[in-house]
């Protein structure tokens, strides 16, 4: 059976009773500690503190963004130097045609004796000559070769055309974050002024026995909320500023000059403009489609090991007159020969089902290819249209948030309202402002994403 002892329960109680007592009273004395920082104290110390955070000293239109990261970018000097191996490989093609010529020159000295006393004789032999062959007949492949290096050069061009737009996408996308890092960066700075205002009037009506303490505290809250936003806010814009100047070749943070407008543009092009140039002539189908066709030549090359090959060699050589055994003799030279292998380990077989099945390959490439441009093309004008239609819907959320926030803030001076419905304005205000940045941002890159597939500005 358990006993209870009144006593000691109510010495517990007492001692509970004086702890929670006292926690009340430190947790009131931090408030005041903290509520007693003046808006202005506040803000001046986390300049103090995020002062150094960014710091950018140069800044950079859109234009020449673009063109210093094709200056600098591997993968632009990666395709142009692809370009230029190409046009290398059709030149050898093109030499095919073209008899190879070679000199050729030897002196021989010797103590041999040639003499019938018994005498030494050292006769010498110097010779010299040019030597020209050409292949006569290759059963078509020079011209599989040569049709082979014209699609390589075409397939290297559209390649480095392709990679110089992906650069571009990829600098735009860079200015465009940062663009956008900075501009939150503003609405997190017009947020603390709003809050920092609305904690003064709370304070005042705190003063003035009009409202409660719960008031200045939420206003407190809002202030510090727009504090850590601002914090984050330039974290990201740090981040994008040094994303940016490495893609343009910088060593620190570049920032990005804002244009002169952010509002969409019409295209230069219809829908069906676009969509029928994507699938016609934009890079990627344009490399896909010409290396299914420089597959198909090498598989006509390779089929031609099938056939004998002819080679006419001729030239001339100038040589003294020697009595030396094997020594070059003066005069012309002609020949014409044959090479045909019976058997060479099926290498022949292998060649034409290794060049058979990449052009397989290489044409049901080019059909996806194909495919994938006009989805994408037909993907992206749709999004550009959505994106258009959500900057004029945010811009409209904005203005109304705007003066939603006015009409609170007279209403919550005059005491009409509360603090909550003020910070709940507020906030509305914050989320439009975001909105119509990140509806601005989405269309510049939706648009820069149908630039790049097309290959060409719009």
């Amino acid at each position: 059976m358990l006993s209870h002892n009144p006593s000691r329960s109510s010495r517990a109680r007492r001692r509970f009773g004086a702890l929670l007592a006292a926690g009340l009273a430190s947790l009131f004395v931090h408030i005041h500690d903290v509520t007693a920082q003046t808006p202005a104290a506040m803000q001046a110390e986390l300049g103090a503190d995020t002062a150094l955070a960014v710091h950018i000293d140069t800044l950079l239109d859109l234009e020449t963004v673009v063109q210093r990261a094709l200056n600098v970018n591997p993968a632009v000097a990666q395709g142009d130097e692809a370009v230029r191996t190409a046009r290398s490989a059709d030149r050898v093609a093109m030499g095919a045609y073209v008899p190879s010529l070679a000199a050729n020159s030897s002196v021989l000295r010797t103590n041999v004796t040639t003499s019938p006393l018994g005498g030494i004789d050292a006769p010498d032999s110097r010779s010299a000559g040019l030597a020209a062959s050409i292949d006569v007949f290759t059963g078509g492949r020079r011209p599989a070769d040569r049709a082979r290096a014209r699609a390589g050069l075409t397939a290297a061009e559209a390649t480095a055309v392709s990679q110089r737009f992906a650069v571009t996408l990829a600098a735009q996308r860079a200015y465009y974050e940062t663009l956008r890092a900075g501009q939150v960066v503003d609405v997190a700075k017009a947020r603390i002024a709003q809050a920092a205002q609305s904690y003064r009037f709370a304070q005042d009506r705190v003063k003035a026995g009009t409202t409660t303490r719960s008031d200045e505290l939420r206003a407190r809250l809002e202030l510090t909320t727009g504090q850590q936003q601002l914090i984050a806010a330039l974290d990201t814009l740090q981040t994008s500023a040094y994303s940016l100047g490495r893609l343009v070749g910088a060593n620190g943070p570049v920032g990005a000059k804002p244009p002169l407008s952010l509002e969409p543009r019409p295209l230069s092009l219809s829908d069906s403009d676009v969509v029928h140039l994507a699938v016609e002539a934009s890079p990627s189908v344009k490399s896909a489609r010409a290396t299914e066709q420089a597959n198909l030549a090498a598989t006509k090359s390779a089929r031609t090991q099938y056939v004998p090959d002819l080679r006419v060699t001729g030239g001339y050589n100038w040589a003294n007159q020697t009595p030396l055994a094997g020594a070059v003799r003066p005069g012309w030279a002609l020949a014409l020969g044959t090479s045909f292998p019976l058997f060479n380990g099926f290498q022949r077989e292998d060649a034409v089902t290794r060049a058979e099945a990449a052009a397989e390959v290489s044409r049901v490439t080019a059909l996806d290819v194909t495919r994938e441009a006009r989805a994408e093309a037909a993907q992206l004008l749709a999004g550009l249209r959505y994106a258009a239609r959500n900057i004029s819907l945010a811009s409209e959320a904005v203005q109304s948030a705007q003066e939603d926030l006015r009409v609170q803030s007279e209403r919550y001076r005059a005491g009409i309202s509360t603090e909550l419905d003020e910070l709940q304005s507020e906030l509305a205000l914050t989320q439009s402002q975001l909105a119509l940045v990140a509806a601005r941002f989405n269309y510049q890159i939706t648009r820069a994403q149908l630039e790049a597939l097309v290959g060409r500005s719009l």
